[in-house]
């Protein structure tokens, strides 16, 4: 859940980080440097907003509830997406170009 918020929020090595890279690059090559800058500011509010969702869940619980997930295989398999998703994220920050590449095809067809 962290590495998702910090990729909406567009840190670097995630994946939102090149996506808004990319929408703030196209605003700038348009000249539309209000674009870009209500871009930038909305980056930092909603990086305000995750950061304090962040907070509340790394935050002590009063009290600790046990829960068996050994035995139920849903609960497993959605740990194992979530792992997926969370690896890809980190990927395409990491290395974007078969991203890019990806969305240059698209706008082909």
């Amino acid at each position: 859940m962290t590495i998702m918020m910090l990729s909406l929020a567009g840190i670097p090595l995630t994946a939102g980080f090149i996506t808004k890279l990319f929408a703030i690059l196209a605003a700038v090559q348009g000249t539309n440097w209000f674009l870009a800058a209500m871009i930038i500011l909305g980056s930092a509010i909603g990086l305000f907003y995750y950061l304090r969702v962040m907070l509340t869940l790394f935050k002590r619980p009063k009290q600790f509830i046990e829960f068996d997930v050994s035995s139920q295989w849903a609960m497993r398999t959605g740990g194992i997406m979530v792992i997926a998703v969370t690896a890809m994220i980190i990927f395409f920050g990491i290395l974007p170009n078969s991203m890019i590449e990806w969305a240059s095809l698209a706008r082909i067809w």
